[in-house]
């Protein structure tokens, strides 16, 4: 009699649900991270387009502005040129009024408080424009 070695289908079944945990396991957490990074990677945006903003008010003795589109997921800033930047699905923001930068100083009299509410992290990011200075300052805090 001849005997056949060969795996049985339970064997071959368990080796095909590992491979495929190897496989669908990274991909979740890949997703996990891009959705991190895009926020991240906004928030950083947002901030240089800010400064950006500011120094050129000052060095093209201009005004300029930034300013939140009324459904608050797009925001311009007006420069020599128009950088948009899209918020991402993660976030939510309050609304704010057009922000300018006065000619040659940069300083702003708003005292204008903007919000992203990340509630994947449970996280509220506050940026509150200060006054006669131009900048801002930004505050993380939980939310519940």
């Amino acid at each position: 009699m001849k005997s056949h070695r060969g795996f049985t289908l339970i064997e071959s079944l368990l080796v095909l649900f590992v491979v495929t945990l190897f496989i669908a396991l990274p991909s979740i957490v890949i997703q996990d991270t891009k959705e991190t990074l895009e926020v991240v990677h906004f928030l950083d945006h947002f901030e240089k387009n800010v400064i950006a903003t500011q120094q050129a008010a000052i060095t093209s003795n201009k005004k300029t502005k930034m300013i939140q589109k009324d459904t608050t997921r797009e925001y311009y800033f007006y420069t020599e040129t128009i950088e948009k930047l899209d918020l991402p699905e993660d976030l939510r923001a309050s609304k704010i009024k057009t922000l300018y930068f006065n000619s040659g100083s940069g300083n702003n009299s708003s005292l204008q408080n903007l919000h992203f509410y990340w509630d994947k992290n449970k996280q509220k990011i506050t940026y509150r424009f200060l006054f006669a200075r131009g900048h801002y300052e930004k505050k993380i805090t939980s939310i519940k």
